[in-house]
């Protein structure tokens, strides 16, 4: 059983149909497997500028459009730029595809031993979830001080900052664990984990935004709604005319 899992783990390279592919050509993973983590660290980044956004909204009302208008530019620069403090030692590392599971991924030889990848992204990921508990505290607090409650907007924040949170919370553990190699390797559950954490922090923090937000669920849902209110005002009329 042991020779025919070997077998079979071997012939685990011909399966993929881009591997010669991907083996010839080495400018595919030298431009795809940076860009890939440059956007898995900007996200936290979008995170902790959309946390702070909602809390100057509620301490600052009168003021908060002008100021995000100005310090909008800035947003965009540290979204695009600070990435590249945490993937320079992948850029200058040569890449390599990985095999397992019948397909691969791309990996790279560290050049700089310490300077790990999932490290990086552990402490970011920490960091946001720290920024986003205590703005999200502020904030909840400053509206329970305003003169009319509102206490639908106070609960919809606190779920909608609990679950992203949850989101980030999950991909930092899975994240721990291929870091600290808290499962064996030779199981491979980390590579499984790792890619599973980050495709629900990716569709889990969308929905989460529709779900909280009534203006991004008018704005993505509104020609639906409308076409729709539209159908019923045209049947009305049909039967009012009879």
């Amino acid at each position: 059983m042991c020779k025919l899992k070997k077998r079979m783990i071997s012939g685990e390279k011909q399966l993929c149909i881009a591997t010669s592919w991907i083996t010839n050509y080495s400018i595919f993973p030298a431009i795809y497997y940076p860009l890939q983590q440059h956007l898995h660290c900007a996200q936290p980044i979008i995170q902790i500028l959309l946390t702070v956004n909602r809390m100057s909204c509620v301490l600052h009302p009168w003021t908060y459009s002008q100021m995000w208008k100005q310090f909008m530019p800035y947003a965009i620069c540290l979204v695009l730029f600070s990435p590249f403090l945490f993937i320079w030692n992948i850029i200058i590392s040569p890449k390599t595809p990985v095999y397992t599971f019948g397909g691969f991924y791309i990996g790279y030889d560290r050049v700089v031993i310490w300077a790990t990848m999932t490290l990086f992204m552990l402490i970011l990921r920490a960091i946001t979830i720290v920024i986003t508990a205590i703005c999200t505290f502020v904030t909840v607090l400053r509206l329970t001080r305003m003169s009319k409650r509102l206490v639908s907007s106070e609960r919809t924040l606190c779920v909608a900052s609990f679950l992203i949170s949850a989101c980030f919370l999950g991909t930092a553990g899975a994240e721990s664990i291929f870091a600290f190699q808290v499962v064996r390797t030779s199981t491979n559950i980390s590579y499984f984990l790792l890619p599973i954490s980050w495709d629900i922090l990716n569709v889990g923090t969308p929905i989460v935004m529709v779900l909280a937000s009534s203006q991004l669920r008018k704005h993505v849902f509104g020609n639906f709604k409308r076409s729709r209110s539209n159908s019923k005002v045209e049947d009305v009329t049909i039967v009012t005319g009879i």
